[in-house]
């Protein structure tokens, strides 16, 4: 579970596709600290489980829907990253409790700016194409 709240921005550093799955490693400082392979880090929106680390970047594995599906699709070599490292509950809760699973995928409709911030609309299907 994540709040929702960025607590970095990370950096892809490789993103290696194969036939089925995929291997991302980005380079990061914040998000590492007390994290372990096994524990999860929301990139971009998408909750992944780290497979690896060093002093300076954690490895992620990636199926090959998940890229179809939500923005890590897109990346390249470069590409910036939000980061946030999964909720301690022993920790105060600042945001909002959001699971980072994907249960369908939406079209933007409309996108208006509003103050200093953006009211988008989304048309979201009725069913969830996607069970996880």
């Amino acid at each position: 579970m994540f709040t929702g709240i960025v607590e970095e921005m990370g950096s892809v550093k490789t993103l290696r596709r194969d036939a089925g799955a995929a291997r991302l490693t980005i380079s990061a400082s914040l998000v590492r600290d007390n994290t372990h392979p096994g524990d999860s880090i929301c990139v971009s929106g998408v909750c992944l489980t780290v497979v690896d680390m060093t002093k300076s970047d954690f490895t992620a594995d990636v199926a090959v829907e998940t890229l179809k599906v939500t923005n890590l699709g897109d990346l390249r070599t470069g590409s910036k990253v939000n980061l946030e490292r999964a909720l301690q509950l022993s920790a105060r809760i600042g945001g909002h409790l959001v699971s980072g699973h994907v249960d369908g995928v939406g079209r933007i409709r409309e996108r208006r700016e509003e103050g200093n911030g953006w009211r988008i609309f989304i048309d979201a299907p009725e069913t969830p194409s996607i069970c996880n």
